[in-house]
């Protein structure tokens, strides 16, 4: 194989190193230590948290035969029971009608969820059930909540709607209320006169004009005091309001850890000085909400599906704990690049970072696959996507090495392999970015399964090495690439960092594949070699 002119090397490792460091960088901010321990003072017993016991793969809402115990559900209520002694339920099926009982016995207060969706005949079943808890367990249920979101679902009109709670508040001996998000309450505000408490959600995450964290809590207390003079004769209760720690960021709003523990916080230290009643979403990680929302329905829990605190109140806090993988995995797979590129007998530099590359990234790609990825198709298909950048990336190193030591088949098979190999990264690049054109709402921007093939394709590129011309299918997908970012990036808009990251990601992989590098890397070869004959 040709050896690279000592610019050209130079200007490959470059872009490999840069490639390396950036991915890494992304490691150590998740594990830098956020100090939030100016918000500790106010850390104390929360309000109220919503609960439903899905946190276990075998029991969800969509299998009504999977029934939750009491022994479950005790088991749950005395983990929360450290952080607040008031709970928030959705509905009374699968055994949560036992949630009562256990409460009572563990001293703590209730406002009871009713479900109810478009059947009539188990609405009412549900609505009596609950009449029927709350006069059994007067002194534990405080409040009852006839539907949950039943407007916006579009499941029930507000005529219907008004029957149920006109009969819950003539036969309970508790408040009624309903609960949905607080732009309905204002589009539906004659409901009011059929409830005792207007329950609004306020989500700043999920707006349509999403609020970043910082605000976040500012803008819990803008709306409720908004909501307080709309509905000036009624309490107001904030049913629903939280932050995800997992997910896409939308506009400013970015979820995660940090952001979740601070969250929490401001709300609570905010309260101490205006006060607000207010509920949590939710207790536990809620794993099949991902299969509706994305990883951000799945990861609101104040503890994680096992159990484990995810918030914490006082404290410095933490992004991954486990920040450290891609740095091992980086280290690791220098190692392994290394012996590789020694036991063909060439410098094994190109090698050596390309296998550092993939070793940072392969943990990264583990951590979407895990919050993401729901299906056994979605599973497959995101592992063909690292299956074909991993090996994308390693052809290309192979071709880059200056080595002499591979056979010309070798070569000629590199370079076909390669050449496939990016055709079929370019075409699933544009097939995301036109999924994310169409419907971005519960999807990732995945930088991971192209920063490694985009810098070595760079790399390829800058190197001038086996350089076969663009054909016409790589054209066509290199401008779809280029089209679909710019205008994600518009729609996403200017402070959707991840958006903008990763539309600068899909240009670049368009441009490694229309633009060469020969004419960049000549020059800077015969400047090189004036100035050496000069001296």
């Amino acid at each position: 194989m040709q050896q690279l002119p000592s610019v050209r090397l130079r200007l490959v490792l470059l872009i490999q190193g840069l490639a390396l460091a950036l991915i890494l960088g992304w490691w150590v901010q998740r594990g830098r230590t956020v100090d939030l321990q100016a918000l500790a003072a106010a850390a104390q017993a929360l309000p109220c948290v919503s609960y439903a016991p899905f946190r276990r793969p075998d029991i969800n809402p969509f299998n009504p035969p999977a029934v939750v115990t009491p022994a479950q559900i005790e088991e749950d209520l005395t983990i929360l029971k450290a952080r607040t002694n008031c709970i928030r339920t959705y509905g009374l099926g699968q055994g949560l009608d036992a949630l009562p009982a256990v409460a009572a016995r563990l001293g703590m207060r209730v406002k009871l969820g009713v479900w109810l969706a478009r059947d009539a005949a188990q609405n009412w079943r549900e609505l009596e059930r609950g009449l029927a808890l709350a006069r059994q367990f007067n002194g534990t249920v405080e409040l009852l909540i006839v539907g949950n979101e039943v407007l916006l679902r579009r499941e029930l009109l507000p005529v219907e709607l008004a029957t149920y709670l006109d009969h819950a508040r003539r036969h309970s001996p508790v408040p009624v209320t309903y609960a949905d998000v607080w732009e309905f309450w204002l589009r539906h505000a004659a409901l009011a006169a059929h409830v005792d408490v207007v329950t609004a959600h306020i989500l700043a995450y999920w707006e349509d004009d999403p609020v970043a964290v910082g605000d976040a809590a500012a803008h819990v207390h803008a709306v409720a005091g908004m909501l307080r003079q709309r509905f000036a004769n009624q309490p107001v209760w904030i049913g629903e309001t939280g932050w995800p720690a997992a997910g896409r960021q939308r506009a400013g709003a970015v979820p995660g850890r940090v952001e979740q523990s601070r969250f929490v916080r401001e709300l609570l230290y905010s309260t101490a000085r205006a006060p607000l009643d207010y509920n949590l979403i939710e207790a536990f990680d809620q794993p099949w909400k991902r299969a509706f929302e994305g990883a951000m329905g799945g990861y609101w829990g104040l503890f994680d599906q096992f159990g484990q605190a995810r918030v914490t109140l006082s404290g410095p806090v933490v992004e991954d704990l486990r920040w450290w993988r891609g740095l091992a995995g980086a280290l690791i797979g220098a190692v392994l690049g290394a012996v590789l590129g020694a036991a063909l007998g060439a410098v094994p530099l190109p090698l050596t970072l390309a296998g550092a590359m993939l070793g940072a990234i392969i943990p990264v790609q583990a951590l979407a696959l895990q919050q993401w990825d729901r299906t056994p198709w979605e599973w497959c298909t995101s592992l063909l996507l690292g299956t074909l950048g991993a090996a994308l990336t390693v052809v290309v190193a192979l071709q880059l090495m200056p080595t002499a030591s591979l056979r010309p088949r070798v070569v000629l098979g590199l370079n076909r392999a390669g050449a496939l190999l990016r055709l079929a990264v370019l075409f699933c690049a544009a097939s995301i970015a036109l999924v994310l054109l169409a419907d971005a709402r519960y999807r990732p921007f995945p930088w991971w399964w192209f920063a490694a093939p985009t810098a070595s394709l760079l790399a390829w590129r800058a190197g001038g090495l086996a350089l076969n011309r663009p054909s016409p299918e790589e054209w066509l997908l290199a401008g779809v690439l280029a089209a679909c970012a710019v205008e994600v990036a518009s729609i996403e808009g200017w402070r959707n960092a991840q958006a903008l990251v990763f539309c600068a990601l899909l240009i670049v992989l368009a441009g490694s594949i229309v633009l060469g590098f020969r004419t960049i890397a000549s020059r800077a070869s015969n400047a090189a070699g004036a100035h050496n004959s000069a001296v």
